[in-house]
């Protein structure tokens, strides 16, 4: 039988092996679970959120450049919608990708879509004509392989 204190030696599980006991550093917690001062915070921030927001504003409108930074990065983005339909004005019938880049460009170029929904848009553009070229691209090769039998 072993007397000598805790050896800590970890068994893997941030235990010590021979007592069963968490090392120091280690607890029952999972990782990313809140304790009670970190929920007690959030509550306390949440509680208090419209108050620093109105606060925000109206430093903002006083002409405090550094308020409308904070508003524009932290606060205005949480409010918006994450995946709303985008309205593009009137098209063609079967657009070209240049013509829908272009309408996708000047729409971020005018503030009716957000940089980050323009970059989205413009994605899938690039994919769609991927997807339209490599059929283009086999209707060709069956037709040149139709025509050589």
């Amino acid at each position: 039988m072993n007397l000598l204190p805790n050896s800590g030696i970890d068994d893997g599980t941030g235990k010590d092996e021979r007592t069963g006991k968490f090392l120091p550093g280690n607890s029952c917690r999972k990782p990313g679970a809140r304790h009670k001062v970190s929920r007690r915070a959030i509550e306390t921030a949440s509680d208090h959120a419209q108050t620093a927001m109105t606060m925000l504003v109206g430093k903002m409108m006083a002409g405090d450049i550094r308020a409308a930074e904070i508003l524009l990065k932290y606060g205005v983005d949480a409010f918006l919608p994450k995946n709303r339909t985008v309205e593009l004005p009137e098209m063609p019938e079967n657009p070209t990708s240049e013509e829908l880049a272009k309408t996708v460009l000047q729409a971020a170029w005018s503030g009716d879509i957000s940089p980050d929904e323009a970059k989205q848009l413009l994605e899938a553009i690039m994919v769609g004509k991927g997807i339209v070229e490599d059929a283009e691209l086999l209707r060709r090769v069956e037709q040149l392989e139709a025509a050589k039998r």
